[in-house]
């Protein structure tokens, strides 16, 4: 376990900073009135992520690798701490529809509705728990996966 601790440690601190963006997306009013700028404004966090992914791959090189690390050391950093992210997501997409913002998936669904002319059983089932869970992991898989390939890219030492 001690080989996973910095991307366990990341991955629960990417977690912490993902509900600190959506507090800060609920109370600048991207969960109500705002509800158009959702898409633009929840894009923003994956800039800020990138760099949580640098700060993290770069720390296993630096604590762990010892400064010196390859691509698919830094690779395989990144995937780890992808899939910590991954597991966590389900518990944190639950604290926020659920505590934090559970207005967000039925405003969502009010806005789509109101915005494209489609099913009203589609896009319930599109805004809900459920869905929502499995789009976070996916989400957080599919990125993950880049990110650690282009951070690792950037922060190898040896070829």
């Amino acid at each position: 376990m001690k080989t996973f601790s910095i991307e366990i440690k990341w991955g629960l601190r990417y977690i912490f900073a993902y509900l600190g963006w959506i507090f800060l997306e609920k109370f600048s009013g991207v969960y109500t009135d705002r509800i158009a700028l959702y898409f633009l404004f929840s894009l923003l966090f994956y800039l800020f992520a990138f760099i949580m992914y640098m700060i993290a791959v770069k720390e296993k090189r630096d604590s762990f690798f010892e400064g010196k690390m390859d691509w698919k050391q830094g690779c395989m950093s990144g995937i780890v701490l992808t899939l910590v992210i991954a597991l966590l997501m389900p518990l944190a997409q639950t604290a926020i529809h659920k505590g934090i913002a559970p207005e967000f998936l039925t405003n969502m669904a009010a806005h789509s509705l109101k915005a494209k002319n489609a099913d009203t059983n589609a896009i319930q089932n599109y805004f809900s728990l459920g869905a929502y869970i499995w789009q976070s992991v996916y989400m957080a898989l599919s990125i993950g996966f880049v990110y650690a390939a282009i951070v690792a890219r950037f922060l190898r030492t040896k070829v």
